[in-house]
């Protein structure tokens, strides 16, 4: 026997009992696939972004300049405040450090014993405790601008120093004032090592960005994990200045090496497989100064490059080093960057906001794959 109850009505007919029964659940169902569409669509326009990197990368200057460019009220006064004792820590550990090593590096240009007091009194301050008074910038700035400090500060790429100690000791007399509280540009260049993982959330033209800045130094890496499921996108930065430096955790290992290393780890990890990545090839300005200097074959994976030391000719030859370790051939979208630099970033954030809404869009079926 014919079971189809719709034999004989006209196709609309036939359509829409045999899907639905009748009109009133193929409408149900059209309200349904709208529904469905429209979360997609909602769902489509949050992007988790994971923002990941070795140590001293610029990463978390990166996520402060983000916060800058597309926050609702970016560091205001009160948020300020609390980096001061950052930045006096930066300032301390730094030149303690020149202090130190100008030993080995200057050791034909001695310190005169008028200034040993000095010294003493700045070697015996504590970076995670102490405040820099108008009289201890006076005694930093006079050191500093010593010939055995300037010497050794030549000299920087063989033990580490925070690629910001210039800044902020040309600046030591301002950060020794009375209620000294930083400014935008001064929180952006100090320097925390980030531990845990901080969030935060943008909203750009109708999309939500919520951005996680995980710690990079090593010991910090194995926390990454739970941050994995779901991201749209993983923004990968790499210090293109730290050729010739070594880390902070391992003064034998060079950083470019490092970061090349967690690359392409990270690049090729299965929890990316779905994943958008860009990479930022960061510090362009360091780089840059220190190009025609220094040769990038400083670097122990930059060996066997045979070109000039010319900015462009350099920055292509790294470039390329990180896309041969891109062995799953995903897409890698790479952008030359100065985080510090508010000009250039807004530039990149927009070609990188585009790149993650269309991808966004394409993940959830929304637009046709170009």
């Amino acid at each position: 026997s014919v079971k189809n109850s719709g034999v004989g009505r006209n196709n609309m007919g036939l359509c829409a009992s045999s899907e639905y029964g009748n009109p009133d659940e193929a409408a149900k169902n059209r309200r349904i696939q709208e529904k469905l569409g429209a979360e997609a669509k909602a769902l489509s326009s949050v992007h988790k972004m994971l923002l990941l990197g070795a140590g001293e990368s610029g990463k978390s200057t990166l996520f402060k300049q983000m916060k800058m460019i597309y926050g609702k009220d970016p560091f205001p006064e009160e948020d300020r405040i609390p980096y001061a004792q950052v930045i006096c820590g930066n300032v301390i550990d730094s030149i303690k450090t020149l202090i130190d090593e100008a030993e080995t590096y200057a050791e034909n240009i001695p310190f005169e014993k008028k200034l040993k007091k000095e010294i003493d009194l700045i070697m015996d301050l504590d970076s995670y405790a102490d405040e820099i008074t108008s009289e201890v910038a006076e005694s930093i700035d006079r050191l500093w601008k010593h010939p055995a400090v300037q010497e050794t500060y030549k000299n920087r790429s063989k033990f580490y120093l925070i690629d910001s100690a210039k800044y902020y000791l040309d600046i030591v007399k301002d950060i020794g004032t009375e209620g000294y509280i930083p400014s935008a540009e001064h929180v952006l260049r100090s320097r925390a090592r980030t531990t845990g993982v901080i969030e935060e959330s943008f909203e750009i033209k109708g999309n939500t960005f919520t951005i996680y800045d995980v710690g990079g130094q090593r010991s910090e890496r194995k926390k990454w994990i739970h941050c994995f499921e779901s991201v749209t996108c993983v923004l990968f930065v790499a210090a293109i200045s730290a050729y010739d430096t070594v880390l902070f955790e391992d003064q034998k290992q060079n950083r470019l090496v490092e970061a090349m290393d967690l690359f392409e780890e990270i690049c090729n990890s299965r929890w990316f497989k779905q994943t958008t990545m860009i990479l930022f090839l960061n510090k362009k300005d360091l780089f840059e100064d220190k190009v025609t200097r220094v040769p990038i074959t400083a670097c122990p994976y930059l060996e066997g490059y045979k070109g000039p030391k010319e900015y462009d000719a350099c920055v292509d030859y790294i470039e390329e080093e990180f896309f041969q370790r891109n062995k799953s051939r995903k897409d890698l979208h790479v952008h030359v960057t100065t985080a510090t630099d508010r000009e250039n970033m807004v530039v990149v954030f927009e070609g990188v906001k585009e790149t993650v809404i269309q991808n966004s869009l394409q993940a959830a079926g929304l637009v046709m794959m170009g």
